[in-house]
């Protein structure tokens, strides 16, 4: 199991809180006048992770996540309103370099390799079709780093490895020797910038030379936001500089902004989920094929050559009309009741009858007004926006709508 370097970080966001709290409590004892020992609320709490990337029943997982550290309300706050650091274990590196570097990669994904310089999301796909890691292409002059998930190195080296013959590229597993750390919210240019010396430009990235070794810093989306809808950026180091660059940010934030705040899993998946965006292993799988995902727009590009599973993508677009047998849509329950992941969705009609769904992902949205929301899969008769549907949540049956990725209703269905 891969172990993130900044495992003892983690642990000192935790003391510096109890820090605080301890001199909070101290303060309003002495404002109040009173000889209470407050003490107890602040006891020392130990770093919450779980467990990510379960390969089969049994395997080891391939990291742990941080859950959070225990203030959540502060941590999504960060990331809305100023600057949120995040521990990225989950997530690893492949580097293609060299002369037909760009070429070699842009012959095996689904989306055309942004130009030097560029960032660009893709699929890497199966001869059939299905999804076999869900990357970010982050392209320089002669080289391109595969960011995908942990699980996924493996299956990606071996399929690069498989279309070399005479290209001049090298191939580099960068999972155990490199790790990433993601910036987020409003923030969080100005803090990378502060922090390299550099600005990260809308989608680019930007190499910055330490007497360690290079760091890199890429925007988390082609458009410079990132999966939650806010500036993103991610930060590729060395194992060795990642302690020292986090606790960097979090001692010294850009002039005139907010401080920095590490945050954790739980922070961000409501925010990711509150943007509709669906992650690999998540809310669609190695069993799905593109047009399942509801990312075709930002994952394919139709105009460009062939890679593998083209075929099978090119003929659902043109003869199905881009509609696969299911799909990932949001869902809006009538009520305030909150379906979680696997819970089951049926036709509002047909009722438990008729199963056409289930739920991959939830939260409570605190944009909308603490509203429950959720991600779902569900059969391609039942994702149109407005189409009405019944799902588990907390021991009931609660009517709810389909909508967009947006989780915005349609609009004759909002007035």
């Amino acid at each position: 199991m891969y172990e993130s370097p900044l495992s003892e970080a983690h642990r000192r966001v935790i003391d510096r809180q109890l820090e605080h709290r301890l001199r909070h409590a101290a303060r309003a004892g002495e404002v109040r006048g009173d000889d209470v020992d407050r003490s107890a609320a602040t006891s020392s709490a130990e770093v919450e992770t779980v467990a990510w990337g379960m390969v089969s029943d049994g395997s080891e997982p391939a990291c742990e996540v941080v859950l959070d550290y225990g203030e959540l309300e502060g941590e999504y706050a960060a990331i809305r309103r100023g600057v949120a650091l995040m521990d990225r274990p989950d997530r690893a590196v492949v580097r293609v370099s060299g002369s037909d570097a760009v070429d070699l990669v842009d012959r095996l994904v689904t989306n055309k390799v942004a130009p030097e310089g560029g960032v660009v999301e893709a699929f890497v796909l199966d001869r059939k079709g299905r999804i076999l890691a869900d990357a970010l292409l982050v392209a320089t002059a002669d080289r391109v780093l595969m960011d995908v998930d942990r699980t996924d190195v493996k299956a990606v080296v071996a399929i690069l490895e498989e279309f070399v013959f005479a290209e001049d590229v090298e191939i580099a597993d960068l999972s155990e020797t490199h790790h990433r750390i993601d910036c987020v919210g409003p923030d969080a240019p100005a803090t990378i910038e502060h922090l390299l010396g550099k600005p990260v430009i809308g989608g680019g990235v930007v190499d910055v030379e330490t007497e360690a070794g290079t760091d890199t810093a890429f925007a988390l989306d082609p458009g410079g936001a990132s999966t939650v809808g806010e500036p993103g950026i991610g930060l590729l180091l060395e194992r060795v500089r990642a302690e020292d660059a986090w606790e960097r940010m979090i001692a010294s934030p850009a002039p005139g902004r907010r401080p920095v705040r590490p945050i954790g899993w739980n922070a961000y998946n409501i925010a990711r989920i509150e943007n509709g965006s669906p992650i690999f292993h998540l809310d669609f799988g190695p069993d799905s094929l593109p047009h399942e995902t509801g990312l075709v727009e930002r994952r394919v590009d139709f105009r460009k050559g062939c890679y593998p599973g083209q075929e099978v993508v090119a003929r659902m677009e043109s003869r199905a009309g881009g509609v696969g047998k299911r799909r990932v849509v949001g869902i809006r329950p009538d009520g305030d009741a909150l379906p979680v992941a696997g819970a089951q969705v049926f036709d509002a009609e047909r009722g438990l009858e008729d199963q056409v769904g289930s739920v991959t992902s939830s939260t409570i949205s605190p944009m909308r007004g603490a509203a429950p929301i959720a991600l779902a899969t569900l059969r391609s008769s039942h994702v149109a926006p407005g189409t009405r549907v019944t799902v588990n949540a907390e021991g009931e049956v609660a009517a709810a709508m389909v909508t967009g990725l947006d989780l915005e209703p349609p609009a004759e269905e909002a007035s």
